[in-house]
């Protein structure tokens, strides 16, 4: 069953790419110049005013980002807690293209994108949509299939569909992504890893000052056994999110009021049922005011009224009553300084009060980034922070607190070669028990454009885990190479 997911995405993936539609009018091989950003900095002593859209070192991603793929914040690369593969590079970019989007090209749009431009996908036109199909294939090795301190070594493949849709109007934006990945393992089926992400974001411009944004995501993923929320087993994490905000611009004041929904349930492998008593929703409500300074670091501060419910009164053997109210206070910078340095940071402090008077609260500060870097036109440096407060039923603990950065970069050495390195860290401490968790994870890549649709792709990923708890610790080694077809 947890295969069908997967499947239909592939499904969906190869029906694309046989349907008899219109092929894109416009070739988005190319990215944006200089002049249809509005950016005329010089890099590396190149006027980019003068650069032609075909020059490799100037990918834009208008055409192929896609806002319902923005990676906002971080999650320290290996998916903090959960098994989930790393972002694609892109999905940085479009998350501080997003922050600074006016309605027109942002400057970040013209930087080096992380992905070979001989075959950047074209697309297929269906309407007045712009469909991105993908699907990557690899195999190779690891020497820890389970991710645990006893796991052993085996081959494995990896089947990973991508499919994105754009709207192409001339007012608002709709955006859609459908991703998966599925990781298995011939030697030790127990261990295949399913992953998945649905997700849309629209954009509704009601006038030159108004403008309403809706987000809405599903992902499943799976618990890293080693955690201390595993129950032993094959744990799956189902998240529901969705929201819808309203930002005015006042002035010298924008004001965004927004509410949002994030639904967590965890499931057992074996039949289904529920495995803890983790299922809670959390409900906020939002507002942010941010300074029109027109500067190239304008503040902002905004506040959040938080309610988590959960599905069980007694959550656990001591029926503690985990049901809590709080509140979280961030204040921040957005920082613009064209394509060179963009994006966004943030810290502050976050509370949430439990009902049960046996349970401290869960507080501690709040800290997020989403940064990108470009210190020359085929390089892109990106970099980001997040914070998580996660739900438990362990005896005596009030929840978790997960602190994620993440530091990638890409560079074209031509426009079928590119090459990537990247790291990430995460730490969870547990409020009420004793417990700490460290995650770090590396990767190094390569992308080789075969030809206008195919790439070859190698990459090793490395994976260290410790643990407070005893038997917690394990390292995992994994080189994997492949093939990516694309339209």
């Amino acid at each position: 069953m947890r295969r069908l997911p997967l499947i239909f995405v592939s499904l969906l993936m190869i029906s694309s790419g046989l349907t008899n539609a219109q092929d894109l009018g416009a070739d988005l091989r190319g990215g944006l110049s200089a002049d249809d950003s509005g950016n005329s900095d010089d890099q590396d002593g190149v006027d980019e005013a003068a650069t032609d859209a075909s020059d490799p070192g100037v990918f834009a991603l208008r055409g192929s980002s896609n806002d319902a793929t923005a990676e906002d914040g971080s999650t320290g690369l290996s998916g903090a807690g959960r098994v989930s593969p790393a972002r694609p590079f892109a999905d940085r970019l479009a998350a501080v293209s997003r922050l600074q989007s006016t309605g027109g090209p942002s400057p970040i749009d013209s930087v080096f994108g992380g992905d070979t431009s001989f075959d950047q996908a074209e697309g297929i036109r269906l309407g007045t949509f712009t469909i991105l199909p993908e699907v990557t294939i690899t195999g190779g090795w690891t020497d820890n299939t389970s991710q645990t301190a006893s796991g052993s070594s085996g081959k494995q493949y990896t089947i990973a569909p991508n499919i994105t849709a754009s709207s192409g109007w001339s007012r608002h934006q709709l955006d859609l992504a459908l991703r998966g990945s599925y990781i298995s393992y011939p030697d030790a089926s127990d261990d295949d890893d399913p992953n998945l992400t649905a997700s849309a974001a629209l954009r509704l411009d009601l006038n030159s000052r108004t403008t309403v944004n809706g987000t809405a995501s599903y992902t499943y993923s799976r618990e890293d056994a080693s955690s201390a929320e595993s129950s032993g087993d094959s744990d799956d994490i189902h998240q529901l999110s969705a929201g819808l905000g309203v930002t005015r611009d006042a002035g010298l004041l924008a004001v965004t009021l927004r509410g949002a929904l994030d639904r967590n349930v965890y499931t057992a492998d074996d039949d289904g049922s529920t495995s803890s008593g983790r299922d809670n929703s959390l409900y906020s409500a939002n507002l942010r005011l941010d300074a029109n300074t027109g500067a190239s670091l304008s503040p902002f501060v905004e506040g959040s009224l938080l309610v988590r419910r959960y599905d069980r009164s007694c959550s656990d053997s001591i029926c503690e009553k985990r049901n809590a109210n709080g509140y979280q206070l961030r204040g921040g910078v957005n920082i613009a300084s064209g394509p060179k340095l963009s994006g966004e940071i943030g810290a502050g402090w976050r509370i949430e009060d439990l009902d049960d008077a046996r349970l401290d609260s869960l507080s501690g500060m709040v800290v997020d980034a989403s940064l990108v870097w470009s210190p020359s036109r085929l390089t892109t440096v990106t970099g980001g922070l997040g914070t998580s407060f996660e739900a438990t039923d362990i005896d005596g603990a009030s929840g978790s607190i997960i602190y994620s950065g993440d530091l990638r970069v890409a560079h074209e050495f031509s426009d079928r070669i590119v090459g990537e390195a990247g790291a990430g860290y995460n730490y969870r401490t547990y409020q009420g028990a004793s417990i700490e968790e460290q995650t770090f994870t590396g990767l190094v890549g390569m992308t080789f454009a075969l030809t206008q649709n195919i790439a070859l792709r190698t990459e090793y990923n490395y994976q260290k885990f410790t643990s407070s708890s005893e038997g917690g610790d394990y390292d995992q080694n994994t080189i994997q190479a492949g093939v990516r077809f694309r339209h």
